[in-house]
């Protein structure tokens, strides 16, 4: 069993070793056989000297950059380049609000499921400034998708590579989530959702008020276009 890790990095240079050192240290509990794939989607911090340091001293860890493309273009990019039987997605800061430790549990899942979303609105308790635009953004999903996904954008999911494999991404934003699971779910794979232990930091990528309108509209492209 090879475990791949993929991390999209967008101005994450403070945390991006911490990043690293945490998923390490919980793969090596489970398996030797892993790789930790970066990509950093033009960054003007220095997240892209971090990874070279990291890389140059890990032989497991591999990093690739592009211009400013967006959450969407990276990921379909990083399913790709991975080669595990079992790829977990991680935001670059998953470390600071996830317990890590759950990577077990979410594999022993994969003998009922094929996507396992750690969810943080199951028992969690978010900010109501995030958590109400979520569920809003969740409900509008199940209406137009037909998706019963609570936290559709969570920041730590667990897929077969053979569920990836068989998917054919397009989005560049962050609706890539909405995209992503609705096209699984057509296929009959199974998506379930496990609540983790969460703790809420404000300093992620995603920003409500500058984000949000334009995922809301993307999301309704998708639909129109009928994924």
């Amino acid at each position: 069993m090879k475990l791949s890790a993929v991390i999209p990095v967008y101005n994450s240079g403070e945390i991006i070793f911490g990043t690293y050192e945490n998923i390490k240290k919980e793969f090596e509990k489970i398996t030797y056989d892993y790789e930790i794939l970066f990509r950093n989607d033009g960054s003007t911090d220095n997240s892209e000297k971090v990874l070279k340091k990291i890389t140059e001293k890990d032989k497991k860890v591999q990093f690739f950059s592009n211009s400013n493309r967006g959450l969407g273009y990276v990921l379909r990019k990083l399913f790709k380049d991975a080669n595990g039987d079992y790829i977990f997605y991680f935001d670059a800061d998953a470390y600071l609000s996830f317990d890590l430790t759950v990577l077990p549990k979410l594999l022993n899942k994969m003998n009922d499921a094929d996507v396992v979303i750690a969810s943080r609105y199951k028992k969690v308790k978010v900010p109501l400034s995030r958590r109400i635009p979520s569920l809003i953004y969740s409900k509008i999903n199940r209406l137009l998708f037909g998706i019963d996904i609570v936290d559709v954008g969570s920041g730590f999911v667990l897929f077969k590579k053979e569920a990836l494999d068989k998917v054919k991404l397009s989005s560049n934003g962050f609706d890539i989530h909405v995209e992503l699971f609705t096209k699984i779910k057509k296929i009959g794979f199974k998506v379930i959702e496990v609540p983790v232990t969460y703790s809420h930091w404000e300093g992620g990528s995603f920003k409500i008020l500058k984000h949000g309108p334009v995922t809301l509209i993307e999301t309704f492209k998708l639909w129109w276009r009928g994924i």
